[in-house]
């Protein structure tokens, strides 16, 4: 979050005009996500509530991402988000539900 206050900042009233961008690296499709998270914590040096909104991973069931996603959204402001070529094809639905197909 605070990285995007930076760009905020020197950006301005032309803010609302900007399109940012983040690459999903880490995606992992699991049903427990709690556990995953919980495991992922240690390594980015964040307690497991926090591991949830970071912006290079998207963990848990489809409908899990979709949620994480849209409060990224809303959020962080993201409004292009890229995906690593070995989940698109795991992503595919859930690319259609984020652009209303």
């Amino acid at each position: 979050m605070e990285k995007i206050e930076w760009v905020h900042q020197a950006a301005g009233e032309r803010f609302g005009g900007l399109e940012l961008n983040v690459l999903v690296g880490f995606v992992l499709v699991t049903d427990d996500r709690k556990s995953m998270i919980e495991s992922m914590a240690p390594a980015f040096g964040i307690d497991a509530d926090e591991v949830n909104h970071v912006p290079i991973a998207l963990v848990g069931t489809i409908d899990e991402m979709q949620e994480e996603l849209q409060w990224r959204r809303e959020n962080y402001g993201f409004s292009y988000i890229s995906f690593e070529s070995s989940s698109w094809e795991t992503l595919g639905v859930l690319v259609g539900r984020l652009a209303g197909t």
